[in-house]
């Protein structure tokens, strides 16, 4: 395959992109990355009833969110433009024009009172419903009179009875017979085209060669596989893949709030792995790898190794995903990431700050937003004058060991392993054991008497910062423990 690879992504501006539009955007956008082709975006915004205020805003924030930059569309432009589908009309009309030159299509005077009446009397005898072709082979004359009588024309799609068989990659030859498909309707009597005629218009304008979407599209592709032959054209290539379910097996939906892309992002997500997770969703690498970068999944994708079943999202396995790429960030990246979820200004962070807190914290992180939690305790002020803090400090061999932790990181460089290496000599040397030497140590830099790796925590702090805390330690006396202890009672 060459660059003559074209995809698209066609969503409806109707709302918020749900996981499963995201993983037809991904496929499309993968498949083209892949074969050096291109990725197009095309909005389907014919359904003006149902169109959100800024929903192209929100389909493109979210693209960009995931890194899928279309080759062309609305934004990028292209030479297959326009990309919106209302501002194609032009196009739509001409090639129906095109279809009842060549004797394909022909007009259809039919009121939908009319049609609907015959068809529930085809219905109450028995008799197959798909073909009304009243309006088939009129008479000039009878056209003339109906439009005298102010009636608008329909245009229809003349099919014939028999098979229409058609190649979907995942599923082979399927067929469905003619007579149930009908004449179908390319152009509605207002001048609106049909969904079907719009789409397989636009495939055909814009030279898309492969059809990447939702089974829930199937039943379209037999229509459109119609019109691609009545203008004489070989139809796109067509890969329907499984649906993608919520978590216990219901339907994705915006109507029904399904969460969007965005809300993945909100809770902090790493875009990369949500990318990862719906690629895999369906199919799985070769080797049974699960954490791939976007660059081994656009050399890796296979769309012959989708499979059938639809596939139920796994949240967990998605968290999981997201702290193996937020792992995976240059720790300069990643600070400038961290820095839009924390309190930055207030705690004194800078840029030199989160890089360290990033090479040393995000092994604890699944989500950005981890770290708040991570990072935000070990930068805030010590709080000392807890019980728990106190009662650590008053101990016999507090003392000692905040003054031989300071001595023996005061002229060192200042990296994780060797703090925590010089740490634990400063512990055998004093002879204070383990359970008395660090709790101290940990409280005067943190308040806190749990934590991560005392060497990473004063590699995040910075020489200056954690010196001056351990220097600032005091130190209460017992009485002063007893005083508190006594209060709380």
């Amino acid at each position: 395959m060459t660059a003559s690879i074209r995809t698209r992504f066609a969503p409806s501006p109707t709302g918020a992109l749900h996981l499963g539009n995201a993983r037809t955007a991904i496929l499309n956008w993968l498949f083209a990355r892949h074969h050096g082709g291109a990725f197009v975006l095309r909005l389907e915004d014919t359904d003006t009833e149902r169109g959100v205020p800024g929903g192209e805003r929100i389909i493109y924030e979210a693209l960009d969110w995931l890194g899928l930059q279309p080759d062309e569309g609305p934004r990028e432009g292209g030479p297959f433009g326009p990309y919106r589908q209302l501002a194609r009309e032009t196009m739509h009309r001409t090639r129906a024009a095109e279809l009842l030159a060549s004797g394909r299509a022909f007009r259809c005077y039919c009121r939908p009172d009319e049609l609907e009446a015959r068809r529930k009397a085809a219905i109450a005898a028995g008799e197959p419903t798909g073909r009304d072709a009243r309006c088939r082979d009129l008479a000039a004359e009878r056209a003339r009179r109906y439009e005298a009588e102010g009636r608008t024309a329909a245009i229809r799609l003349r099919v014939a009875s028999g098979p229409v068989a058609f190649e979907d990659r995942l599923k082979g030859t399927l067929s469905i017979d003619g007579d149930d498909l009908g004449d179908m309707v390319l152009v509605r009597g207002d001048g609106r085209p049909t969904y079907n005629f719009a789409v397989a218009v636009d495939d055909l304008e814009m030279e898309i060669s492969h059809v990447i979407r939702g089974v829930g599209h199937l039943s379209n592709t037999p229509k459109q596989v119609l019109l691609y032959r009545a203008f004489g054209v070989t139809p796109p290539e067509f890969v329907h893949i499984p649906t993608v379910l919520a978590p216990g097996g219901g339907k994705l939906s915006k109507r029904d709030g399904a969460a969007g892309v965005l809300d993945y992002r909100d809770r902090g997500f790493h875009p990369d792995a949500v990318l990862n997770y719906l690629s895999l969703l369906s199919w799985s690498a070769a080797d049974g790898e699960e954490f791939l970068t976007r660059e081994a999944l656009v050399a890796r994708t296979d769309l012959d190794r989708v499979g059938a079943a639809d596939s139920e999202v796994d949240e967990e396995k998605m968290t999981w995903l997201s702290g193996q790429h937020l792992r995976a960030e240059p720790a300069e990246r990643l600070a400038r990431r961290w820095a839009e979820r924390l309190d930055v200004e207030g705690l004194g962070l800078t840029d030199a700050d989160l890089r360290r807190a990033a090479e040393v914290f995000a092994k604890r992180t699944k989500l950005f937003g981890d770290a708040s939690s991570e990072v935000e305790p070990i930068f805030r002020t010590p709080e000392l004058d807890g019980a728990a803090s106190r009662e650590a400090l008053s101990a016999p061999a507090a003392a000692t060991a905040i003054t031989r932790a300071r001595a023996s990181w005061e002229e060192m460089a200042w990296r994780p392993e060797p703090l925590a290496r010089a740490l634990r000599g400063a512990m055998r040397e004093s002879g204070v054991p383990g359970r008395s030497f660090f709790p101290p140590i940990r409280v005067a830099l943190t308040g806190q008497l749990h934590g991560p790796d005392l060497g990473e925590v004063a590699y995040a702090l910075g020489r200056e910062r954690t010196l001056a805390r351990l220097a600032a330690t005091q130190f209460p006396t017992p009485q002063d423990t007893t005083d508190e202890q006594e209060e709380d009672l």
